[in-house]
């Protein structure tokens, strides 16, 4: 009992007077109480400590590589437009990851878009982008004279990134070279981003009468983010799918984001199938070519009425000199007539 009064109660001079070898005695005790646990402490991993000044001073050397800077691809700097047109104002971010990308208006300074949400109120501002794709395209409707001017994409680092379009707004009522030489500057580096139709093959196509041809069409739209509303084929300006007479006739259309596949296979072609083919998308520019059909039989029956009717003409030319050769000799003959009454 004095020793648990001693060593719980407060210290004083009494405790001096004790025996040194009691608190060595106890102090052996803590010791040895307290070896089991330093024994069954375990170590961190070799590499894994941290020291508390600098926490990332041991971190792995993958968990410290720095992502890839967002970077621009060098698309069209200059868009031209007539008034009226709707047209796209392209930008490429490559590597975004966390940042977001935004649509300025130059000459005021107004944010237009940033991300996929629109910040004007003008409803004809509208971001284009699907998830996934570099293109962050600001589509604009209806453009006017008065949108002309510097557009910037930007990207939110640090510090900003910038890249500038400028849009050209054109008067579709004056000559392409009235504002020279603005438009000739501008012609140069013109990039068209409205969607663009080819016809694969040649310009002028000549196959044989009863066979089966297929027109293919590619719609490229680079700068537009979404599939194109949709493609139709005409015959001399005739919407190739009405001519319900006609039979035979099929088209297929495959739709994509920057490209837009379409093809018309036309059946027992005949000569009446000649003409001039259009491949039109709804939006943007299409393309014609010259479809000659060689009909052996039609050609025949062509000559063969080219023939009969020189040789109508012949006969007719035969009848007439014969009938002004009759009459000339019957006018001679009664002039011969009187003549000799007359002596």
């Amino acid at each position: 009992m004095k020793l648990m009064k001693t060593i719980a109660g407060p210290f004083n001079r009494r405790q001096l007077k004790r025996p040194p070898t009691l608190l060595t005695l106890l102090l052996l005790i803590d010791c040895c109480l307290a070896a089991p646990r330093a024994l069954t402490t375990v170590p961190p991993p070799e590499g894994r400590t941290r020291s508390r000044a600098n926490p990332q001073a041991n971190v792995e050397p993958e968990l410290m590589e720095d992502e890839p800077e967002p970077s621009f691809e060098q698309t069209a700097a200059n868009v031209s437009a007539f008034e009226g047109q709707r047209v796209y104002l392209p930008c490429r971010v490559h590597n975004l990851g966390d940042k977001v990308v935004s649509w300025m208006r130059s000459r005021d300074l107004h944010i237009l878009t940033s991300g996929q949400y629109t910040f004007s109120s003008d409803e004809r501002f509208q971001p284009q982008h699907l998830a996934g794709s570099d293109a962050w395209t600001l589509q604009l409707d209806q453009v006017k004279k008065s949108d002309a001017g510097r557009y910037e994409c930007q990207v939110n680092t640090e510090p900003k990134m910038m890249y500038a379009v400028q849009l050209i707004v054109r008067d579709p009522n004056k000559p392409d070279g009235y504002d020279e030489p603005h438009s000739q500057q501008t012609r140069i580096s013109y990039e068209s981003t409205a969607p663009v139709a080819a016809i694969m093959g040649p310009r002028e196509q000549r196959v044989p009468a009863g066979s089966t041809i297929s027109l293919k069409c590619v719609i490229t739209s680079p700068y537009q983010t979404r599939p194109i509303k949709g493609v139709q084929w005409f015959r001399d300006n005739r919407l190739l799918t009405f001519q319900a007479a006609r039979g035979g006739i099929n088209v297929e259309t495959v739709t994509g984001t920057a490209q837009t596949f379409t093809e018309a296979t036309l059946a027992n072609l005949t000569w009446r199938d000649t003409g001039k083919y259009s491949c039109r998308p709804t939006e943007g520019k299409s393309d014609t070519i010259a479809l000659y059909v060689e009909d052996g039989e039609h050609s025949e029956a062509m000559q063969r009425d080219a023939v009969y009717a020189a040789s109508a003409a012949a006969v007719r030319s035969a009848e007439l000199i014969s009938l002004f050769t009759t009459f000339l000799n019957i006018f001679l003959c009664s002039s011969i007539r009187k003549l000799a009454v007359f002596c």
